[in-house]
């Protein structure tokens, strides 16, 4: 099982590569102003995750809610990580979450799938107080309007993981239309 998960994700992001590779500049160029605006945002969420001591919540816990984040990772994350020119985490589908590595989080900020930022428990919640908690998910539906602009874009964008989105997307385009 994990390693035809392997296999897929590896051809997911090969496919991908190649399309975003093959996109009139015109189309990088949006997909860039998006993805540093979806980072702009991500980095204000993690603020405010840190406030409520997040990190430190998160490493007494071991991680639990990253139990389930193979199915996070999706093509607006990727094409984040493209755009930027910034190398893609190396997917281990051995683990509880592919990109989970011994000290974290594998991935970058700024390119962290929707669920790995806008996800907070309720004890991160109440340490973060009213105001902080109101402001983050007035935050989380500005980034939702974000990653939902792609999937109005792409086949192989949503808020569904690329592994479920490229299955949906059999042999058409990811980088095509809906």
């Amino acid at each position: 099982m994990n390693q035809d998960l392997q296999r897929r994700w590896n051809r997911l992001v090969v496919r991908i590569r190649t399309e975003f590779e093959q996109l009139p500049c015109s189309e990088r160029d949006w997909i860039a102003t998006q993805t540093q605006e979806i980072a702009r945002v991500q980095r204000e969420l993690q603020g405010l995750f840190e406030e409520g001591g997040g990190s430190l919540r998160c490493c007494s816990c071991l991680g639990e809610c990253c139990q389930l984040g193979k199915n996070h990772m999706g093509l607006v994350n990727i094409l984040a990580c493209l755009s930027a020119q910034v190398p893609l985490a190396q997917a281990d589908f051995s683990r509880s979450c592919p990109f989970l590595g011994d000290r974290g989080c594998l991935v970058a900020l700024e390119q962290r799938p929707f669920n790995c930022l806008t996800f907070i428990c309720e004890e991160i919640e109440l340490a973060m107080g009213p105001q902080n908690a109101a402001t983050f998910y007035a935050l989380e539906k500005e980034l939702r309007v974000l990653y939902l602009g792609f999937n109005s874009r792409y086949l192989g964008a949503g808020l569904t993981g690329l592994l479920i989105r490229g299955e949906r997307a059999g042999e058409r385009p990811l980088l095509g239309s809906p």
